[in-house]
């Protein structure tokens, strides 16, 4: 072959420094972008659906408040070992159970009224004793042990 006719035959480029292309550049722009977006979206969805049931670290009994911060027929959210909980108390004794519902993870909330704990995302509806009455959720609340001594209320994990 002559000399000319090399020079005229287009050169590889050899060197891995490849330049990127507008048209390479814009589909790199666009596909990361769907992916931002679909993370977005599906993400939250996930961790939303996820059961928040992970229980802390926490063996023995806590101290989660006074007996005097809870009216009779009342109740009160406490986070112990970073566990949601809810405090029921009757006039005989102060009742514990997680404050998530066994549907989706929700809290629940008690209903003095009506005297039932209430999932407000789904309608679920618990008793008194934790028990599921009507609604979505498949299994009661789970309970916890509770003790009071000098007017303070503890809860065992």
């Amino acid at each position: 072959m002559s000399d000319s006719a090399e020079n005229n035959r287009p050169r590889e480029d050899s060197s891995p420094d490849k330049k990127m292309s507008r048209r390479d550049f814009v589909d790199w722009i666009i596909r990361g972008g769907i992916a931002a977006t679909l993370a977005g979206m599906v993400l939250p969805a996930l961790e939303y659906l996820w059961p928040v049931m992970g229980r802390g670290g926490a063996t023995g009994m806590e101290e989660v408040g006074r007996v005097d911060d809870i009216p009779v027929g009342g109740s009160k959210k406490v986070i112990v070992a970073g566990s949601a909980m809810l405090l029921i108390r009757t006039p005989k004794e102060v009742k514990a159970y997680s404050a998530i519902c066994t549907h989706l993870g929700c809290l629940v909330d008690w209903d003095d009224t009506k005297r039932e704990i209430v999932c407000p995302c789904h309608a679920g509806i618990f008793d008194i004793e934790g028990r599921q009455v009507s609604g979505p959720p498949p299994r009661p609340l789970p309970a916890y042990p509770v003790r009071i001594a000098d007017g303070k209320i503890f809860v065992k994990l």
